[in-house]
Order: structure tokens, then C-alpha cells, then sequence
């Protein structure tokens, strides 16, 4: 009975002593890190965030695409007097490729980052099976399927998929 009775009292005192220490251990803090038009992010409204192979952030905005390194930010935007710039300042998503490039959805077409040369490709001449070209279409959403070797691209206008094996763009739909 006494033996009964200590058990009983070591249980009580453990059982109350654990929680105690639990929340005695100190908390561990998360930090934060801020990343605006001070520190030279495009635009404040953020649309689209993409980590690559590479451990680059890709921020996409309503005004250009940011590319961060931890450090410093790289602004891709729409230049009519360049040949090599995005098809929009308004980016929907962003996708990396089995080679490492980052495909860029527009309010305006679709553009590939080469990621050996930071070459900006606009794709938005080529022809689709069958129709009209890219160019113009708004391209909401894009996923890139490894199994198949494709990307899928969502448009206001359907669905589309890119075959890289064959490298024909054709309507999924």
C-alpha cells in the first residue's frame, strides 16, 4: 500500500514537472527578411515565387520578374527597344525545365531564361500545330510534367503542352 502510494505521488510529480520543463525551453525565433522596391524588387505586388535548382528566388510582379540571390535583386522587364525582353511587365508564373531554364508566363506570351547564357527567348512566333501563334495570348499557368517530358501551359484560351522530345506546341484541348 505504502509502495502504492509513492508511485502515486511520483506520477503526479512527474507528470506536472515535464510540461514545465517543456515550456521552459527557450523559443526559438524565426527572422524575417523584407524584400522591397527599397532593396530593388520591381513593384511591392508580388503575382508569382519560384525557387530553382539553383537556389535562386524568382519573384514575379505586375511590373517585371525578379531574380534573388540572397543578396541582390535582378530585374528581367518588357523593353520595346530590346529584341531580348520579356513579352509583359505583368508575370503569372514561373517554371524551371529539365535544363534549368526558367519559363516566364505573360499577360502577353511565354518566355524561356536560358540558364547558361541569361538570354531571355520569347517564343511567342513559333506557330502551334494546327493554329495561330503564342504571341498575344495570356498564359495563366504553367506545370511542368517530368514524366512525359512536356510543359503544360494554361492560357484564357485552353490548355497547351510543349512536347520537348518531338518540340512541337500543340492545343491539349
Amino acid at each position: 500500500l505504502k509502495l502504492t502510494k509513492i508511485l502515486a505521488v511520483l506520477y503526479i510529480l512527474i507528470n506536472t514537472l515535464i510540461p514545465i520543463s517543456v515550456l521552459a525551453q527557450p523559443q526559438k525565433k524565426e527572422t524575417f527578411e523584407n524584400l522591397s522596391i527599397k532593396e530593388g524588387l520591381s513593384n511591392e505586388y508580388v503575382t508569382s515565387i519560384f525557387q530553382d535548382s539553383r537556389g535562386y528566388m524568382w519573384i514575379g510582379t505586375k511590373d517585371g520578374l525578379n531574380r534573388y540571390d540572397g543578396h541582390i535583386v535582378k530585374v528581367y522587364n518588357f523593353s520595346i527597344d530590346k529584341d531580348k525582353s520579356l513579352s509583359s511587365t505583368y508575370i503569372n508564373d514561373i517554371v524551371e525545365d529539365h535544363k534549368g531554364n526558367i519559363w516566364v508566363a505573360t499577360d502577353s506570351g511565354l518566355d524561356i531564361i536560358e540558364a547558361n547564357t541569361d538570354d531571355i527567348i520569347n517564343i511567342n512566333n513559333i506557330k502551334r500545330k494546327n493554329r495561330d501563334k503564342i504571341k498575344n495570348l495570356k498564359i495563366t499557368s504553367l506545370l511542368k510534367d517530368n514524366i512525359e517530358d512536356v510543359m503544360w501551359i494554361g492560357t484564357e484560351n485552353g490548355l497547351m503542352k510543349i512536347d520537348f522530345t518531338i518540340k512541337i506546341i500543340s492545343s491539349a484541348v
